[in-house]
């Protein structure tokens, strides 16, 4: 009988922790959405195809800091997807889980790293792709798996930029 009795003891604070983390993945996905708007699930012009690959996405962080994972807007899963540059901007399609689509002139920046919150790979593993969302800096974290297509994706990226940055000078 006291085996069962443990049993269940055992049980519900297994039970009471789950709520209580669950509840506070919830309420900090909350906290996060009152800080900027949902970023869009599409771009509004794709332009030309620059380059694409298939990555894990790994996670969005603030980009002052890579230890804190931004749950928001469903930012917060990590899975497998397939990452498009497209002369207008990047768009990752996550499987399960919204597109995300950051438009070029929310592109701030793009790096090789290695670490992030819950991940750690080889030197230079990670690509980082840091961008706004309303005033708020994030950054992206994709693993990348062959060399050729994540030199590829970041080339692009900063092809981006670096037209972004010529845009500002004309004006």
């Amino acid at each position: 009988m006291a085996k069962q009795i443990m049993a269940i003891i055992s049980l519900s604070v297994f039970a009471l922790l789950a709520g209580l983390a669950v509840r506070a993945w919830r309420k900090r996905a909350s906290d996060q959405a009152a800080e900027f708007t949902a970023p869009l699930e599409a771009l509004e012009f794709f332009g030309e195809v620059l380059a694409q690959a298939k990555a894990f996405y790994v996670a969005t962080t603030r980009g002052t800091n890579h230890l804190e994972r931004i749950n928001a807007y469903g930012l917060g899963a990590r899975g497998f997807a397939q990452v498009l540059v497209f002369s207008e901007g990047l768009l990752i399609v996550r499987n399960g889980e919204r597109p995300l689509a950051i438009e070029r002139a929310q592109l701030t920046n793009v790096e090789f790293s290695q670490a992030t919150i819950d991940k750690a790979v080889e030197p230079d593993g990670l690509l980082s792709v840091s961008w706004y969302q309303d005033s708020v800096n994030l950054a992206t974290q994709l693993r990348i798996v062959e060399i050729s297509d994540r030199k590829a994706i970041s080339g692009a990226v900063k092809q981006i930029i670096e037209s972004n940055k010529q845009r500002e000078v004309i004006k």
